[in-house]
């Protein structure tokens, strides 16, 4: 922040000495001038320091994944489908006595495009997301899967000399979270892990 300061006042100085008595007749385009050059110098000194910062990550939000009965003929052990003309509420175990389920918070799937994609239930609602936009990682808890909104921020300088307001955040990321076991089955080649 005392960069942004000094810079008017050096600015404004500089201007004095080549206005000298006509200063106050071009105030206006001295206050431009010095707003300009303390913006450029706040901004260059804020993207040379960035890097020494550090990061930090705040989730956004989460939404819980409900747990679904897949039927066992159509999904194999990692949850990946076996036919990929098939949607993921065609996977979707029936009330059916004769078919078996597998219970799982994901289901990978093709249907509609060739890009793979992973389907998931919150408040009964069945939902997808392209696999190549999102990342996957372990839950905390062992029964609990969600889905997550992640940001990545440049930490807080404790120095008065440069200011905070122009560093934007890095990065945000979608991750779903899945119970330990649930992770470990899922093949490694279909894994995204957090960049960070």
């Amino acid at each position: 922040m005392y960069i942004f300061i000094l810079s008017i006042l050096v600015v404004s100085f500089i201007a004095l000495c080549f206005f000298k008595k006509r200063f106050w007749e071009n105030r206006y385009l001295v206050l431009l001038i010095s707003g300009c050059v303390a913006l450029v110098a706040t901004l260059t000194t804020n993207y040379v320091t960035r890097d020494k910062l550090g990061t930090k990550i705040e989730t956004l939000w989460e939404k819980k994944i409900q747990s679904v009965a897949f039927n066992v003929a159509l999904v194999d052990s990692s949850f990946f489908t076996k036919d990929s003309e098939l949607s993921m509420t065609d996977h979707i175990k029936i009330s059916d006595s004769t078919k078996t389920a597998l219970y799982s918070h994901h289901l990978f799937y093709y249907k509609g495009a060739n890009i793979l994609k992973i389907g998931y239930v919150i408040n009964d609602g069945v939902k997808y997301k392209y696999l190549k936009n999102v990342y996957v990682a372990p839950s905390q808890s062992d029964t609990v899967a969600y889905f997550a909104k992640l940001r990545q921020y440049y930490n807080k300088r404790s120095n008065k000399w440069v200011a905070n307001m122009s560093l934007p955040y890095i990065k945000t990321s979608y991750c779903f979270y899945f119970p330990p076991a649930e992770y470990a089955t899922i093949p490694d080649s279909l894994i995204r892990k957090l960049p960070f």
